[in-house]
């Protein structure tokens, strides 16, 4: 060591050594990452392909066959560019079917959040034993296949004579809850919030097991009621599962096809319609594929837009991504 503190040359070149040694494994450590990296997209170039073959190739050919007056009806196959989605535009029955889509999903979505929230919190407190069993006993609509579901409450619930839903209410039972303008619709409604809730309920028990138990117990010091606990606590900290849970559930409701189809294909006078069987009643009931496929694209641009927001929103919330909690 010399008088000024700095080491001498013969001792400072070890150190150098070392620094030069520890830089290779970076460098290596780097180098094997990249490597690493780049057989990734290998590994996922299979699946990759059979995704594109399966949906990318369908929804060009979609796509390409909006551009056509195709009807197989009239023996019709002309190239109209865009007169497809000029004839949207203008298509009242395409207007009242989305309304009635952002209506069922408004309305299936808000209910199944309260009731599976609120299911949730009593099965969150009951003791182990009797949760498993309550837990059990509420998931079992979801046991039954959808268009299974769709059948019985379509024959059995809802028609006579069994009308078994008219009986409950004190209803006449002269005329289905589906042959009615009025009530159709909100008898597939309420089926989708029979069959489906159970879905949100799950998600939502699994995220208020998993909150942390340090601020539950604090409010409970402090003398929270437990209404309080919900709306102060509780809430507040579950906020990124039910924005994912609620977000999921408005997709799977806008896209939602079985129980619209099934229960009512669209009737009475078209009362029912929603997106999914609208387009499918212009594509394979009336066989007009070209307009079919033009209000299919226009269904896949809306749900790609909401879900692309959706996923916006989420990211900068800190909901997703890294800066997820």
């Amino acid at each position: 060591m010399r008088s000024d503190g700095r080491e001498t040359g013969t001792r400072a070149a070890p150190r150098a050594a070392t620094r030069a040694d520890g830089a290779a494994p970076r460098t290596l450590t780097r180098g094997i990452r990249r490597s690493w990296d780049a057989e990734l997209w290998w590994f996922l170039l299979p699946a990759a392909l059979a995704v594109f073959a399966v949906v990318g190739i369908p929804l060009m050919h979609v796509a390409y066959l909006s551009l056509f007056d195709y009807n197989i009806m009239s023996f019709r196959n002309q190239y109209i560019g865009l007169g497809n989605y000029a004839k949207i535009l203008q298509d009242t029955d395409f207007g009242w079917a989305l309304l009635r889509t952002w209506w069922y999903v408004a309305v299936v979505v808000g209910t199944d959040f309260v009731y599976g929230f609120l299911v949730a919190l009593l099965a969150w407190q009951l003791p182990l034993g009797w949760s498993k069993l309550f837990r059990a006993i509420v998931i079992l609509p979801m046991i039954l296949i959808p268009s299974a579901a769709a059948m019985l409450w379509r024959s059995v619930i809802y028609t006579p004579p069994y009308a078994i839903f008219d009986r409950l209410l004190g209803l006449p039972m002269s005329v289905s809850v589906l042959a009615s303008p009025q009530t159709a619709l909100w008898g597939i409604i309420l089926t989708a919030i029979w069959g489906w809730s159970p879905w949100v309920f799950l998600l939502l028990l699994a995220g208020l097991e998993g909150l942390p138990t340090e601020p539950l117990e604090a409010a409970r010091i402090d003398g929270a009621s437990f209404p309080q606990l919900v709306w102060q606590v509780i809430l507040p900290m579950m906020k990124p599962v039910i924005f994912i849970t609620l977000s999921l559930k408005a997709v799977d409701s806008f896209l939602s096809f079985t129980f619209p189809w099934i229960m009512t294909e669209g009737g009475p006078g078209g009362s029912s319609h929603v997106l999914s069987t609208y387009i499918f009643e212009r594509a394979f009931k009336f066989l007009d594929y070209g307009y079919g496929s033009s209000l299919g694209v226009v269904m896949l641009g809306i749900a790609v837009l909401t879900s692309a927001s959706i996923i916006v929103y989420a990211w900068r919330q800190g909901y997703v991504g890294d800066g997820a909690s």
